[in-house]
């Protein structure tokens, strides 16, 4: 199990399909922007476990972690009914040009405001929270980039 996979206090999947729920996940240019924001984060109040950074590497080991039919059948469906799959897709495209990312859990309302007042101004590529009644879009959709 990647570091990555180890760091969500909550389940990181959802029948099968990556859905970190109470998670802002963001996608920046690459490894050191993305370790500024979480230091910044850190600054501002966050745990040193609610806030992490991966390299894009990190995040296709995390990808490859999760295999089997079953997973491999719910993605299927993800991508067909234009769901999370499609974003974690568009990640892994980032991931493998060089990106960093960065996970920040948010368990209440209060502490994702708070968490996205640190990340707006520093130019993210795509940021979404996952809730349990879907994923709200902050910065990027894949759909239109």
């Amino acid at each position: 199990m990647s570091e990555l996979s180890s760091f969500f206090k909550e389940s990181d999947s959802t029948l099968g399909v990556f859905y970190p729920q109470h998670y802002l996940i963001g996608v920046l240019p690459n490894l050191e922007a993305a370790q500024r924001v979480v230091d910044k984060l850190h600054q501002a109040g966050f745990a040193q476990d609610d806030a992490m950074a991966a390299g894009g590497q990190q995040i296709v080991e995390l990808a490859n972690e999760k295999t089997g039919a079953g997973t491999f059948f719910m993605k299927a469906v993800s991508r067909f009914f234009s769901t999370e799959q499609i974003h974690v897709d568009h990640d892994l495209e980032h991931a493998r040009r060089g990106a960093g990312f960065l996970a920040v859990y948010c368990p209440t309302e209060e502490t994702k405001k708070s968490a996205w007042a640190v990340i707006e101004p520093e130019g993210a590529l795509d940021v979404r929270y996952y809730t349990s009644d879907g994923i709200e879009h902050l910065a990027g959709d894949s759909r239109t980039d």
